[in-house]
């Protein structure tokens, strides 16, 4: 007796029948069905340069400010942010400047949560570590939702965060603050294409800059882990302009995400644009 397995078209269904021979049997392997709305776009985790440009020499300067200002009310305003309630203005982190003039104080990030309209202030413990250290941290905010932070340097001058959340409801991650350019910022969306295991996505992220010089440049890189949420629609919301937290002129620089389920992988780069190494840190995969 022999039998032969064929693949019946369901994901694991088989259907086993006699094929009349004597002694043999053949197997005929299934193809892959999975569809790409099964999977997300996370991070291969990669700690070397794999020979792509990656950020500029930084000076790692994250701190804990106990107020944006003395007077927040004034230049909350100035900022964009997502939902009808403004983000606190207590107990934040920020960067000051990153060695040299890119900042005159941003970053003051928040979760926001779309059902109920609040902000969650996830305090990053430790900071300011070595180039390669991703750290990890848990937090349960507005009232039962569980996120996890990844958070670092993976390479020079670039600095990740991943937002992960075990429900799937969507939230919102956002960052705000001053850019050092002070009266001479240009700012740009840019977009690439690219693809993973021949699918075709966009990345979109945004370049901030000083004009008149070729340093005090800051790159935005936004990936949603929802494959189309990366497709043909900007995945985050900005803003430059206002006076600013230290009363420049055209100096804010505000972003959010859209409006993201799972989580969301979020690069900051100084100076180079790095969206080379970014693509490469890329992959699409089961959560």
């Amino acid at each position: 007796m022999s039998l032969k397995i064929i693949n019946t078209g369901g994901n694991g269904g088989l259907t086993i029948s006699n094929t009349g021979g004597i002694g043999s049997f053949t197997l005929i392997q299934p193809p892959n069905t999975e569809s790409t709305s099964s999977l997300y776009i996370t991070s291969n985790w990669y700690t070397s340069s794999m020979g792509f440009t990656v950020g500029a020499a930084i000076t790692k300067d994250m701190n804990l400010s106990s107020s944006l200002q003395s007077v927040p009310s004034q230049i909350i305003g100035d900022y964009i942010y997502p939902g009808t309630m403004t983000p606190p203005t207590s107990a934040l982190q920020r960067w000051s400047d990153w060695q040299g003039d890119i900042f005159d104080g941003w970053g003051y990030f928040y979760l926001y949560d779309v059902d109920t309209n609040s902000y969650y202030i996830p305090v990053l413990n430790p900071v300011n570590t070595n180039d390669g250290v991703i750290n990890t941290q848990t937090y349960t905010a507005f009232g039962s939702r569980t996120f996890t932070i990844k958070h670092g340097y993976p390479v020079q001058g670039v600095f990740k965060f991943d937002i992960s959340v075990s429900d799937n409801k969507d939230f919102v991650f956002g960052a705000y603050g001053d850019m050092g350019s002070d009266t001479a910022t240009v700012n740009t969306n840019l977009s690439s294409s690219y693809s993973l295991n021949g699918n075709s996505y966009n990345l979109y992220y945004n370049r901030n800059n000083q004009t008149g010089t070729t340093t005090e440049i800051f790159f935005t890189y936004v990936i949603p882990y929802e494959t189309e949420k990366n497709t043909n629609v900007i995945t985050y919301v900005k803003q430059n302009s206002g006076p600013g937290v230290n009363n420049g002129a055209n100096e804010v620089y505000s972003f959010y995400t859209k409006n993201v389920k799972k989580g969301v992988t979020v690069y900051f780069s100084k100076t180079n644009d790095v969206r080379n190494w970014v693509v490469n840190d890329l992959k699409l995969s089961n959560l």
